[in-house]
């Protein structure tokens, strides 16, 4: 692979933001690399700073219940179920986020590897595509380029995820096809990781290929038990596209939750699981977070499917129009439909809320 062109340095987190975010302003913002002290729990992560939040209710707000049946063995489905829907927006970013669009249009517009097309000169078409993969200000990984099936140049590494395809046009006439892709598997692991905060492992062919667990289980399915270094994790898995015909499986592995995690009611643990996630998340922002509140924003809206505000008392920070009054947690009816409700303070009396798709029982 394009070793040196690891994109996990604190850049290349910044900018995993606008993969997944559909931002531009991003890729300016500062991201801390390490999470730091964000809560890691995954169903502990909201509880901070509750009691300060004006009390404001509407009348389609509801509290969780804490008093339904507790979650039980459901309680680490519930969670993985949460974390793969995280895992899956990261995905998406890699194939439509606007890093993507905007590195296509390096691709598709670049006259050099354009002209050489046209010319059917195979040397320029290998130097203009390795000057593409290569240029500073653009984060493609790997790039195919092939004309009726034969390969003119392949620049990049080996392992890559999400790769995104099209046509490449000289004077309205096709000349060539391309491959391309943002990210290779070592970062998506990493991004993953950093994101969600659990263990990544990725399968091709049944066999595994990289990951964050060592040594890794055997290759697992969905709710398969796997116990590695004395933990004993569930496992949530999904399909992804590799630049080769092989299909990825990412294999998300959640530790088993607690005993006093489990007494909770599928809800809750829902909830916090999401709480975990979005704190983490904002923590990347560390120190400057007050700065970066639409980035933040943007960003867990993309990961989560919800949508997200910030507020200091009655006046919108981030986040756009949404309801008139929030509750720091519980449900809330809006524009149609029920949303689950978390929110903290990562500043005094600026509070971010998050909302997510309300979901009833079963979980998954």
């Amino acid at each position: 692979m394009v070793a040196g062109r690891n994109r996990l340095t604190a850049r290349r987190v910044a900018l995993g933001v606008a993969i997944i975010a559909v931002l531009g302003a991003t890729a300016n913002a500062t991201l801390d690399a390490d999470p730091g002290p964000v809560r890691s729990s995954r169903a502990q992560a909201v509880g901070a700073g509750a009691s300060r939040v004006p009390r404001r209710t509407e009348g389609a707000a509801v509290g969780v219940d804490r008093a339904s049946a507790p979650c039980g063995q459901a309680s680490a489905s519930v969670i993985a179920g949460v974390d793969a829907i995280a895992a899956q927006g990261i995905y998406a970013g890699e194939l439509h986020g606007t890093e993507v669009k905007l590195d296509v249009a390096h691709i598709t517009g670049s006259r050099a590897l354009l002209s050489a097309l046209a010319m059917n000169n195979e040397a320029a078409v290998r130097a203009a595509v390795h000057a593409i993969v290569y240029a500073p200000r653009w984060h493609i990984v790997r790039l195919r380029v092939t004309r009726a099936g034969h390969v003119l140049a392949d620049v990049g590494g080996p392992h890559v995820i999400a790769p995104v395809s099209g046509e490449l046009r000289w004077r309205h006439r096709i000349v060539a096809s391309y491959v391309m892709s943002v990210q290779d598997d070592a970062g998506f692991v990493k991004l993953v990781g950093r994101f969600i905060g659990v263990p990544v492992d990725l399968y091709t062919n049944g066999s595994f290929l990289m990951g964050t667990l060592h040594p890794a289980p055997a290759f697992i399915s969905t709710g398969a038990s796997a116990s590695v270094g004395g933990a004993s994790y569930v496992a949530q898995v999904f399909s992804a596209r590799a630049f080769s015909s092989d299909t990825l499986r990412v294999a998300l592995l959640v530790r088993r939750p607690t005993a006093k995690i489990a007494a909770e009611s599928c809800a809750a643990v829902r909830l916090s699981a999401w709480g975990a996630i979005a704190t983490r998340i904002a923590g990347l922002f560390k120190p400057n977070l007050p700065s970066h509140y639409a980035e933040l924003v943007a960003l867990l809206q993309s990961v989560t499917g919800g949508r997200a505000y910030v507020r200091t008392a009655s006046t919108q920070i981030a986040g756009g129009a949404g309801p008139s009054r929030i509750p720091p947690r519980g449900s809330l009816r809006y524009a149609g439909r029920v949303w689950s409700v978390l929110s903290w303070e990562p500043v005094p009396r600026t509070r971010v809320y998050l909302l997510t798709p309300y979901v009833s029982a079963p979980y998954a």
